[in-house]
């Protein structure tokens, strides 16, 4: 069997199974070397055993001879014949090789080496003495000798066999008995073989070139299986190794990546047959690679297939009709919730165990650092339209997540103080001749740093919460937190769900603080819609923010539309009206 190779160095016994690679087995079954006919001995045969039923002509049999048991050398070596499906409890092919008289030499410290079609060593066996090849495939190994013998008064007819029930494992050599060649051995039963596990779906597919950046992977097997450590391996052209989490036993795998791969780079999933193994012991008989790539990020590509630019109410109307009924997830709680999509979308490029947040510009430690689980310096979740505009409650009138409440388009990551600062104010410009105080940034991943002069890399902002108060976020962000805003505009447009039914807020853009009020009526107002503008086109989407926008699509399946198309965030946009018919591409 060719997956024996791994294994033709062993000493002594040189078995597959021993390298745990495949339950499968082959091996010497049966022998006889001498006997009492004074004329020759008769009948001479070597007997092989394929548990697995696979033809046996490619292997071969050297024949050593020990007479130097230190350098023993071959005299001869021919095919095993393919052999016959034979039962014996089990199904097994047998294969028989004959001798003239006297062409198996009588020891003491004779051997033979079982050898497969790679010229792999897969048994090594003396009688009457060990014996260590010189030559020959098995060239420095030390056979396994065996515990019986013939000898010149021993019976014509008769051969050494093993017996017993089950596998090799289980067998011993017996001494002379009546022969059996080609047929079952006297006590001795096989058991059925045990099937190798096969790995019957994974996700992605091989080949996929559209898998989310922030998608689980999964692997399902025809069985229940164990694994361990490494057992799922993935590397990416950018991202490198990385670190998968998944249960150690099951049929069925969903595996995480933790973190979110980069836009458009190319992947191998991997399954390590040796580190997955049945009840049984099987293992696969080969290694899975599943080569894929990352969606590209491309814009969303055919997902704004349907908007009509036409003009600004066509356009509102059909983006509203593209983005809307996104699979919303609980703000805490379950298995995949708010924190889990903003720790991977807000996650530190330089640490995938950290985040960066939104307005301080400081790498915290994953979950260990959140607000209410340590003292010191804590981030928390920011509502960048605050849901005290609109939507104060985490669930729905149907008591499922609620939509606008858990976006996380619009949710960032942010240093608790900070967060707090801001409150339920209007984005606006803050100058500090008007009275604004500054909340300055760290120096992170290039960016931030330094304060005391306006505007500087401060965020600024000045009481009271609500439609009096002011906070202008700090220029590197300043964009990202303009189009989280602009994104709620559109997504939500009062009605329902599409898919759930549950109602929805209409919030409304504008540039009259008397509207901006704490409300759970609709429309409900939220701006300054001309600073969020001007923030969006001062600041135009980057790298990261376009990677940001790939996570959530992966998770909630719809996109910021002005992330992909800067253009289409306008004035005109977001005072038009509906529309007496919305015409979709």
């Amino acid at each position: 069997m060719s997956s024996t190779h791994a294994c033709s160095r062993l000493l002594a016994l040189a078995l597959l199974p021993l390298c745990g690679y495949a339950h499968a087995e082959v091996f010497i079954n049966e022998v006889h070397y001498d006997d009492a006919t004074a004329s020759g001995d008769v009948g001479e045969r070597i007997e092989v055993v394929a548990t697995a039923g696979e033809s046996l002509g490619s292997y071969r049999i050297y024949l050593y001879n020990g007479s130097s048991p230190s350098a023993a050398t071959t005299y001869d070596n021919d095919l095993v014949p393919a052999g016959s499906l034979v039962s014996c409890g089990g199904s097994v092919r047998i294969a028989t090789l004959s001798y003239p008289s006297n062409g198996i030499q009588n020891g003491p410290n004779d051997g033979m080496a079982l050898v497969n079609g790679s010229g792999a060593v897969v048994q090594f066996l003396s009688y009457e003495g060990a014996i260590t090849a010189s030559n020959g495939p098995a060239a420095g190994l030390t056979s396994s000798n065996l515990p019986v013998s013939e000898t010149g008064s021993t019976a014509a007819g008769t051969s050494l066999q093993l017996g017993g029930s089950g596998s090799l494992a289980n067998f011993t050599w017996r001494s002379s008995a009546a022969q059996t060649f080609g047929g079952c051995n006297n006590n001795q039963t096989f058991s059925a073989p045990n099937p190798p596990p096969v790995v019957t779906a994974t996700t992605p597919m091989q080949g996929a070139t559209d898998f989310p950046a922030a998608g689980d992977l999964s692997v399902g097997f025809s069985e229940t299986v164990n694994l361990t450590s490494g057992a799922f391996t993935l590397v990416c052209g950018t991202s490198g190794t990385v670190v998968l989490t998944h249960a150690s036993s099951g049929s069925a795998f969903p595996v995480s990546t933790n973190t979110a791969l980069y836009a458009g780079e190319s992947c191998t999933f991997r399954v390590v047959a040796s580190k997955v193994s049945d009840t049984g012991g099987a293992h696969p008989a080969q290694d899975t690679a599943i080569d894929f790539s990352v969606a590209s990020g491309s814009g969303g590509g055919s997902y704004y297939s349907h908007v009509n630019a036409s003009s600004a109410p066509q356009l509102r109307c059909s983006l509203h009709a593209t983005i809307k009924g996104h699979t919303a997830y609980p703000y805490s709680g379950g298995t995949t919730n708010t924190w889990t999509i903003l720790e991977i979308a807000d996650e530190d490029p330089n640490n995938a165990g950290r985040i960066l947040d939104v307005y301080r510009n400081r790498s915290y430690l994953k979950g260990s650092e959140r607000a209410g689980t340590g003292t010191g310096i804590t981030y928390n979740r920011e509502h960048t339209w605050p849901n005290s505009l609109g939507f104060g409650s985490a669930t729905g009138d149907l008591g499922l997540p609620y939509a606008p409440y858990t976006d996380t388009h619009m949710l960032y990551l942010s240093d608790t103080g900070y967060n707090a600062d801001r409150g339920n104010k209007p984005y606006a410009a803050c100058a500090q001749s008007s009275g604004c105080s500054e909340r300055a940034t760290e120096a992170n991943n290039g960016f931030g740093g330094g304060s005391g002069t306006y505007p500087g890399n401060g965020n600024w902002f000045k009481g009271p919460d609500g439609n009096s108060g002011s906070f202008e976020t700090w220029g590197h962000r300043r964009g990202d937190i303009a189009r989280a805003v602009l994104y709620m505009a559109i997504r939500y447009e009062g009605g329902t769900h599409p898919g759930n039914g549950q109602s929805e807020p209409d919030l409304e853009l504008t540039d009259n603080r008397s509207l901006i009020v704490i409300t759970s009526a609709s429309p409900a107002y939220m701006g300054l819609l001309s600073t969020l503008l001007a923030w969006h086109q001062a600041d135009p989407p980057d790298a990261a923010e376009r990677e940001r926008n790939e996570v959530i699509y992966s998770f909630q399946g719809n996109r910021n539309p002005f992330i992909d198309h800067p253009e289409w965030a306008t004035s005109a946009l977001f005072t038009s009206s509906k529309p007496a018919s919305c015409q979709l591409n």
